[in-house]
């Protein structure tokens, strides 16, 4: 198996095991401390993953890039991690200076001060993470052998921890003892590999201003429209309105985590690609990975707008299921999400054109926040996921404008009509299946099933999709090793 097909392979689980936990948890914590109490714990994890968004200065994605291109040599990889952590630890020393002012000047989130001073803990573990490491370097099999065992014991002790209403404040803690762990084993397991020196001279960093400055600014107006708008939310309707809209998102992250998860494997080849100047490579690489996003975007949206219902009866219980109708506008941004990072973080980082993504996301930002203050007052959480899904669709049609420039993008529009036409029949499954038996978790069971065999047999079958085969072949070779295929 190729590097690259390892690394999607582990990407993969930990893609699934990154919303599966959290899904598990959120199943159960939403039945104990109800929508008000997720949308408190939300309101607050997105004021500190804000911070921690302008703290980090566009890092996750710069020291990506920079790591990919130096991967053999320990003693650069010392030097330049040496310098990104240094400059993320400052940089989130005064940002979380400015968000003890905040706190502490706004009436809202004052009354929640002990869920934000835990938060802290939050901003300060984001540091030591350095997850951009291990992804610049490929090793995507430390990533989620790590993670898979923190999360599983994250997953148990909310068994334990959140047993009442009034325990909502234990659910944020295990969310940040979970970052202080990783934060911790990463960097012990990171120290082992390279000598860091944080005793550095201001000229050896200013030399990564100016790249972390275009990245920070594509990084902070990402953030204001996935970030923001559940703030937003939290101050232009309630903490109710917020549950229902998180509940939404985190089911909706699901599909879009599966169809990111080669994109963040793509990116090291794409940078070493690009930098040793095989442009045919980088082609096949970005043409791989667009057939892939429209492989499986078109059944996951037919799917989640069939069976909505279903998935927020299942996962979050009955006073959830007003979220319902905000799952289903939100099903849409798998696709543009997918397509907005190939055309901004495969073609536009790695050929280290970030300004063109940065104008690209602050259009998307302009009309994020435009909306957002007309939209949410007048429809509230289902204001804010049409506001998401208008601002993803603005950034992704900028993206590949300028992506179009520096490419020559081979789309296959046939096969894009196909996919799109072949899933459509996915959304009446569920619709069939109900007439049998109207219980939701036979409904949603069942109909999985039957997407996933209608979906294979299509692709394998009629389509002729090499991706898809290439996965089942993947798959048959690792369950039954002497079978020939």
């Amino acid at each position: 198996m190729t590097q690259i097909k390892k690394n999607f392979f582990y990407n993969i689980i930990l893609s699934v095991t990154q919303v599966l936990f959290p899904l598990i948890t959120f199943s159960y914590v939403a039945r104990v401390i109800t929508p008000i109490g997720i949308g408190t714990v939300s309101l607050v994890e997105s004021v500190c993953r804000y911070a921690m968004l302008i703290s980090a200065l566009g890092i996750p994605v710069y020291g990506v890039r920079e790591v990919a291109k130096i991967k053999g040599d320990k003693i650069l990889l010392s030097k330049l991690c040496s310098e990104l952590l240094l400059i993320h630890f400052f940089a989130t020393v005064l940002i979380s200076i400015v968000y003890v002012v905040i706190i502490t000047c706004s009436e809202k989130l004052y009354f929640n001060l002990n869920y934000y001073l835990l938060g802290l803990l939050l901003i300060f573990s984001n540091v030591f993470v350095l997850e951009w490491y291990f992804q610049g370097i490929g090793d995507f099999k430390f990533i989620t052998l790590r993670t898979l065992i923190v999360r599983i014991l994250s997953t148990i002790s909310v068994f334990f921890l959140v047993t009442k209403t009034s325990e909502s404040f234990n659910f944020f803690l295990l969310i940040v003892l979970t970052n202080v762990i990783n934060g911790i084993v990463n960097y012990w397991y990171v120290s082992k590999e390279l000598s860091f020196n944080y005793f550095i001279n201001y000229n050896q960093l200013k030399k990564h201003f100016l790249p972390l400055f275009f990245i920070f600014s594509t990084t902070v107006s990402i953030s204001i429209y996935v970030l923001l708008d559940t703030i937003m939310l939290g101050f232009l309707a309630d903490e109710k309105a917020v549950g229902y809209y998180s509940m939404a998102l985190k089911i909706s992250k699901v599909p879009m985590l599966f169809v990111g998860a080669l994109g963040l494997v793509l990116i090291p080849q794409l940078s070493f690609s690009f930098h040793k100047n095989d442009t045919g490579k980088f082609n096949m690489l970005i043409n791989k990975s667009i057939n892939f996003v429209i492989t499986f975007s078109f059944p996951v949206i037919f799917f989640v707008l069939g069976v909505s219902n279903e998935l927020i009866l299942v996962f979050a219980g009955k006073q959830f299921l007003e979220a319902s109708t905000t799952l289903k506008i939100l099903s849409g941004v798998v696709l543009l999400i997918g397509f907005s990072n190939i055309f901004g973080l495969q073609i536009l980082t790695p050929m280290g054109k970030d300004k063109y993504l940065t104008l690209s996301v602050l259009l998307g930002t302009i009309t994020s926040l435009s909306l957002n203050f007309i939209l949410i007052p007048l429809f509230q959480e289902n204001g804010a996921a049409t506001t998401n899904i208008i601002a993803e669709t603005v950034v992704t049609i900028a993206s590949l404008y300028f992506a179009n420039k520096f490419i020559k993008l081979e789309i296959d529009y046939l096969f894009i009509i196909r996919s799109f036409l072949y899933s459509i029949p996915i959304y009446f499954f569920s619709i069939v299946w109900s007439h049998i038996n109207n219980n939701y978790f036979f409904i949603l069971s069942i109909t999985s099933i039957t997407t996933i065999v209608y979906f294979t047999v299509v692709q394998v079958y009629l389509l002729r999709n090499q991706i898809i085969i290439e996965l089942k072949n993947i798959l048959i070779q690792k369950l039954w090793p002497n079978m020939t295929i």
